[in-house]
C-alpha cells in the first residue's frame, strides 16, 4: 500500500498465490504458459478478496496528518482524513484552556478562479467529524466550482486550527451551459448586444427602451427669487435647489439665476450647480422687482452661451428674455387662490395679467396636483399644457437613503451577493419558524445562494439551531436574536422578501407587515397569518403552513425577481407616500423628454 501526494490511498495486492499448471519457459514463445495468461478474472478476484481480508487500512499508520478530497457528482463530494493523535496531544497542550469543548471539522473552501491564500475563499462550509480518521460524503451549494478541504479543530472562540490540506478538486457544472436561468440577450437595431437579467421582464424593458431620451448633457437655465445657497428658506427655495441639484447629479449643466444676497454675492458652484447672483434695483411693488430681475438677467445672459432649456420659477421671472429653446414655468399658486375669495385690488389685477401672460408664453406649466385644473381655468391656457408635478418633495429617510446592501449582508455573516429572506417575530411554534428551516434543503438545491435570517427571540432558538445543523443548512441560517430598529431597517431593505410562515395570528403582525411595506418588500405569509394585509400576487404571496408550500412561495420570489420587485413597489405605493427629492429630477427629465421633441436624441 502507498500514499499518493494528494492524500488518496492506493493498495498494491500481494503476489497471487497460484502455481503454473505447465512448466517451461515463460517468455510467450509458445513452449509454456505466460505470466499474462495466468491473470484470469477469477484469479484477480481471489487476490482482491485476500487483500480485503487482511484489512491493511486498519493497520496503516501515516507519517503525517492528511485529508483527501474527491468529486462524486457536480454537487456531491467525498472526503477522507486521518489526524495523528500525537498532533492532537501536542496542539491541546499548546492551547491550554482554549482547547476545551473544541470539535474536529472538515472545512471546505470554494476557490473557483482564485489563488487561495487561506482567507480569500468565495465560501466556507464546515462539517463536524465523528473521529480522528474516517470518510464522509457531503453536498456543495453550487455545481461548477473548485473545492479545497482542510481538516482540523474549531475552538470555542471561533479560531480554526488546520491539521492538513487537500489539493483543489474541480466539480463539473450541472448542465451543458453556465447560462441556465432567466437571463436573456437584448439585440437592438444597430446589432448591439446587452444582457438582461430576466426574460420575463421583456415587455417592461422594451417599453422603457422605446421611451424618448434626452440629449446628454443639456444646458439648463433656472430663474428664481429664492434658493437655499442664497439664504432663503421655504418650499420655493428648497424646490429650486433640490431640482437643480438633481439635474446636475444626472450629468446636466445647470445654472441658477437669483437675486444677490449677503450669503451669495458672487458666482459659485454648489453641488454641481452654477449659481449666478443678479444685482437688482430697488422696487416698491412685485411688478417693479420683476422688471428689474428681467433686465439683470438679460445683461447676464449676454456673457453666456445659449441654453437648451429655460425654467422660470413663479410668475415674477416672466420678463426674462425669451429664447428659441423650450420654456417651463412652475407655479406653486395663482393670484386667484392667494386672494382666498377677497375682492381684487388694482395690484392684484395687474399680477393676474402678468401671470396669464407668463403662462401663455410658456411651453409647459407645472403646478401641484391640487392646483392643476384651477390654474388652467384662471390662466386661460389649454389643460394639456398644465402638468401636475410633485413640488413639495421630502428628504429621504432611513428607508430611502442610499444603502450598501452587500455590506449589510456581510455584517450578519453572509456573502454580499447572497439572496436574503428575513423573518421578524418571536421564535415560537405558532409563528411557524420551523417551517422555514424544513423547507431550506429543497430551496438550496434550487437556489444555492439563498440565505435566511431570523430576527427575534423565543423558546425555539435551540431547536432551530440543532435542526439547521442536522439538515446540513446551518451555513444558510442566521439566528440574530433581538434586533434593534437601527439595525433592522437596513437588514429589511437588503432582503428579497419578508417571510411570516405563521400557523395562526400573532401579536404585532400588522406592525411587522408595515415595516415590510415601508421597505418596499413583498410579504410572504400563510392563510393563518395576516392575510387581510396581503393581496396574493399583487403585494405578496399567500401560501399554506407546511414546508412544501413554503418552498413554492419562496421559489416564486427567487425565480422571478422582477415580479417580486413589483409586488414590493405595489405595497409601498399603497401607503400613499410622497415622492422624495431624489426622484423629483427624474420625473422632471422624463416629462421634458415627452414634452419637447427638440431635446430628444435622434439616434438612441
Amino acid at each position: 500500500m502507498t500514499i499518493s501526494t494528494n492524500g488518496l490511498l492506493h493498495f498494491q495486492a500481494a503476489p497471487p498465490r497460484w502455481r503454473p499448471h505447465h512448466s517451461g519457459p515463460a517468455n510467450g514463445d509458445g513452449n509454456g504458459a505466460t505470466h499474462t495468461d495466468l491473470l484470469d478474472p477469477e484469479s484477480l478476484r481471489r487476490c482482491a478478496w485476500e487483500v480485503g481480508e487482511g484489512k491493511p487500512l486498519d493497520n496503516f499508520r501515516p507519517a503525517a496528518n492528511h485529508v483527501g478530497l474527491a468529486m462524486v457528482e457536480p454537487r456531491q463530494g467525498f472526503a477522507h482524513w486521518h489526524i495523528l493523535p500525537e498532533w492532537v496531544d501536542r496542539t491541546a497542550r499548546q492551547k491550554g484552556d482554549a482547547w476545551h469543548h473544541c470539535r474536529p471539522v472538515l472545512r471546505l473552501y470554494d476557490v473557483t478562479n482564485i489563488l487561495f491564500n487561506g482567507f480569500n475563499a468565495h465560501r466556507i462550509q464546515d462539517h463536524t467529524l465523528p473521529g480522528l480518521c474516517g470518510h464522509l460524503f457531503f453536498k456543495t451549494p453550487h455545481a461548477g466550482t473548485w473545492e479545497l478541504a482542510e481538516v482540523g479543530f474549531l475552538l470555542r472562540n471561533g479560531e480554526f486550527l488546520p491539521a492538513a490540506r487537500s489539493r483543489a478538486v474541480p466539480y463539473p457544472p450541472s448542465g451543458p451551459s453556465h447560462r441556465a436561468g432567466n437571463t436573456a440577450l437584448l439585440i437592438d437595431g444597430h446589432g448591439r448586444v446587452e444582457e438582461i437579467g430576466n426574460v420575463w421582464e421583456q415587455e417592461r424593458i422594451l417599453r422603457e427602451r422605446r421611451q424618448p431620451r434626452l440629449r446628454h448633457p443639456l444646458r439648463v437655465a433656472a430663474f428664481a427669487f429664492a434658493s437655499l445657497p442664497s439664504g432663503q428658506e421655504g418650499n420655493l427655495a428648497r424646490f429650486v435647489t433640490e431640482l437643480a441639484a438633481g439635474k446636475a447629479s444626472r450629468g446636466h449643466e445647470v445654472h441658477v439665476f437669483h437675486p444677490a444676497s449677503p450669503q451669495l454675492a458672487a458666482c459659485r458652484e454648489v453641488d454641481g450647480v452654477h449659481y449666478h447672483p443678479l444685482e437688482l434695483e430697488a422696487g416698491d411693488s412685485p411688478l417693479e422687482l420683476a422688471r428689474s430681475f428681467g433686465r439683470a438677467a438679460e445683461a447676464r445672459l449676454r456673457d453666456l452661451p445659449p441654453f437648451d432649456l429655460v425654467h422660470l420659477h413663479e410668475w415674477m421671472t416672466w420678463l426674462v428674455p425669451r429664447t428659441a429653446c423650450p420654456t417651463v414655468l412652475s407655479l406653486g399658486s395663482v393670484e386667484a387662490t392667494r386672494r382666498n375669495g377677497s375682492e381684487p385690488t388694482p395690484l392684484s389685477l395687474e399680477v393676474e395679467r402678468a401671470e396669464r401672460a407668463a403662462a401663455q408664453a410658456a411651453d409647459c406649466i407645472l403646478t401641484p396636483d391640487w392646483l392643476r385644473d384651477r390654474a388652467a381655468f384662471e390662466l386661460d391656457v389649454e389643460a394639456g399644457r398644465v402638468r401636475a408635478f410633485p413640488m413639495e418633495g421630502r428628504l429621504p429617510n432611513e428607508w430611502e437613503r442610499p444603502l450598501d446592501f452587500g455590506r449589510v449582508k456581510m455584517d450578519v455573516g453572509f456573502g454580499p451577493l447572497d439572496r436574503l429572506m428575513l423573518y421578524i417575530g418571536p421564535l415560537e411554534h405558532a409563528a411557524g419558524v420551523d417551517l422555514l428551516i424544513e423547507a431550506l434543503p429543497v430551496l438550496l438545491r434550487r437556489s444555492g445562494d439563498l440565505r435566511v435570517a431570523f430576527a427575534g427571540a423565543g423558546n425555539m432558538h435551540g431547536h432551530l439551531e440543532h435542526r439547521a445543523r442536522a439538515l446540513g443548512v446551518a451555513h444558510a441560517v442566521r439566528l440574530l436574536g433581538h434586533v434593534e430598529m437601527p439595525t433592522l431597517v437596513p437588514l429589511l431593505r437588503s432582503a428579497e422578501a419578508l417571510v411570516l410562515p405563521s400557523r395562526c395570528r400573532l401579536p404585532f403582525d400588522d406592525a411587522v407587515v408595515d415595516l415590510g411595506r415601508r421597505a418596499g418588500r413583498p410579504v410572504v405569509t400563510t392563510h393563518g397569518g395576516p392575510t387581510h394585509l396581503v393581496r396574493h400576487e399583487e403585494n405578496g404571496i399567500l401560501t399554506y403552513d407546511n414546508p412544501g408550500s413554503m418552498v413554492w412561495a419562496l421559489d416564486r420570489i427567487l425565480s422571478d425577481p422582477g415580479h417580486a420587485q413589483r409586488m414590493g413597489h405595489n405595497g409601498r405605493r399603497g401607503d400613499g407616500g410622497t415622492v422624495v427629492w431624489s426622484e423629483v429630477a427624474g420625473h422632471y427629465l422624463d416629462l421634458c423628454a415627452a414634452q419637447f421633441e427638440e431635446l430628444v436624441e435622434v439616434n438612441w
